[in-house]
This record gives structure tokens, C-alpha cells and sequence, in this order.
């Protein structure tokens, strides 16, 4: 697989699943790769370029890390990756009077819950004006790029060694934000996936066990199912993984998914097609 520092982190382990560990051995802030969720939150969204500022290091340790695995490196001619926050000024809404919350989410990735709704949901209870400020270990870079695209103002500096504070600003112009069960890919415990398959009626489910099939039939089954899909139709898909190269590409479809890890080696997931 040829690679450069655009590469998404999920594409890398789509093509070779010991690339997680080779990333996480590259720095103590990639270490939390290893983490399913916090993989499942960053991998599709984080390029090698933009890995190598989470974890303060360079796109060359990425490199050197990847290559002995059978990737083929291919320069941009642009590997330099700066400090994200080398950069980043005070801006003028920054006002640490005005911050009403501080979640520090370091718990909840260690415990494996995905924090998306909890911030989602103390950001709306904002007042204009007002601030929350989100505590981790790294740079949230898929959080705050995924705020930026509704007009939420943001400002990250590192507030201790090995803690880094993301700051986001409600003001008056700020679009919807919903919660992390409105977002179109959802990780749901088993009643509640449970409670959705239950709903539909044999007819409707279009069921695929893609479990036993070598790479890359799943990822064409998948889609072969979805472009066929009728009318009322939902794809519901038995997977030894969750699908992050596919997830990828689904990301900017009309296409609503619920998925659920049963246990490691069987995962299950609801594709419904958006209307």
C-alpha cells in the first residue's frame, strides 16, 4: 500500500491491523491508539500528518515505523509537521472568567466510553457567551474540526506536561449540534441496538455475514448490498472488526449506522439509508 502523510490512520489498519501497535510505540500520547474507542474516534478522520502533532513527534517516526510493515512511503515533498499550538494566539473571546465548564475526558477514554454526547450535550446547556473547556492528553484535532464545521470558535493550549486544554466559545452565530446519537455513525450498547433490530421485520433486514470473507470482499459486499438496497431496506452486517475503512467512506453518504461490538472477533452493525 503506498502512503504519505495524507494517509487516514484507519486506511493503515485496514491494510495491516499491527500497524496499531506500531504507531502506539512511536509516543506515549499514541499510545491511546491501542484504546478501541478512542481508535474508533481518530482513525477515520486523522491523517499520519496530523497523528504526528498529536503526538508531538515527526511525520519520519511514522515513516520508519511503517514502512518494515510493507507500506510503500511516497513523499509529498512537504513532511515538515510543526507544533499545532507553536502557532496559536490568545484569541480575543478568551476569557478564563467566562469558562463554566471543564470536563476532563482522560477518565472516560481510559474506561473506553466515547465522550462525543457528554460534550455535545454540556456545550448546548451553554449560555451565550460561555465556554467549555475539554481536558485530554492530546490535541482533540477530529473534535475541534468537527466543532469549526458548525462555527464553533476554538483555542488549544498545553495547560501541564502531558495535559492539553481545548477551549470552545458558544456564541450567537454558533449551527445546530447534535448529539452524538443524531450523529450519522453511532457506537450503542447492546440494548439499545438490540431494541433497533427488534423493530424491523425480516423482510426488511438485508443480512450479511462477512466474517469468514478475506480482505477486501467485506468492504465489497457491503457495498454491493447498499447499492442494491430497496425501499424500506437495512442493511444489518455480522463483522469480525469494526469497518473503519468503509465507515470512511460512508462518511459523507445519506447513510445512518449503528454499531456494536458483541466481543472482540464479532461486531455487528445497522446501515439505514437517509431519506
Amino acid at each position: 500500500m503506498r502512503i504519505n502523510q495524507h494517509t487516514k490512520i484507519s486506511e493503515l489498519i485496514s491494510y495491516n491491523d499491527l500497524s496499531i501497535e506500531a504507531i502506539a510505540a512511536i509516543a506515549k500520547p499514541l499510545r491511546k491508539i491501542r484504546i478501541p474507542v478512542l481508535r474508533r474516534i481518530l482513525a477515520p478522520r486523522v491523517s499520519i500528518g496530523e497523528a504526528a502533532k498529536i503526538g508531538g513527534c515527526s511525520v519520519a517516526d511514522f515513516r520508519a515505523a511503517l514502512v518494515p510493515l510493507g507500506f510503500i512511503w511516497m513523499s509529498d515533498g512537504a513532511e515538515k509537521v510543526n507544533d499545532p499550538l507553536a502557532a496559536a494566539e490568545r484569541p480575543s473571546w478568551m476569557d478564563d472568567a467566562a469558562v463554566t465548564v471543564v470536563l476532563d475526558v482522560r477518565p472516560l477514554l481510559e474506561l473506553g466510553q466515547d465522550p462525543l454526547k457528554d460534550i455535545f450535550q454540556l456545550y448546548r446547556s451553554l449560555a451565550a457567551g460561555g465556554i467549555l473547556c475539554i481536558s485530554n492528553s492530546f490535541v482533540p484535532i477530529p473534535l475541534i474540526r468537527r466543532m469549526e464545521e458548525r462555527g464553533v470558535p476554538s483555542y488549544s493550549h498545553e495547560w501541564a506536561e502531558g495535559e492539553f486544554r481545548c477551549y470552545f466559545y458558544k456564541n450567537d452565530t454558533v449551527l445546530s449540534i447534535q448529539s452524538a446519537e443524531d450523529d450519522h455513525i453511532s457506537f450503542v450498547p447492546e440494548r439499545l441496538f438490540g431494541q433497533k433490530l427488534a423493530r424491523l421485520s425480516a423482510p426488511q433486514l438485508v443480512t450479511l455475514d462477512v466474517r469468514a470473507l478475506p480482505m477486501p470482499q467485506p468492504m465489497e459486499s457491503i457495498l454491493e448490498a447498499l447499492a442494491q438496497l430497496k425501499a424500506d431496506e437495512v442493511v444489518y452486517v455480522k463483522h469480525r472488526k469494526v469497518p473503519l475503512h468503509l465507515l470512511e467512506e460512508l462518511d459523507h453518504l445519506s447513510y445512518r449506522i449503528f454499531i456494536h461490538e458483541q466481543h472482540p472477533g464479532d461486531v455487528h452493525l445497522l446501515i439505514y439509508p437517509v431519506k
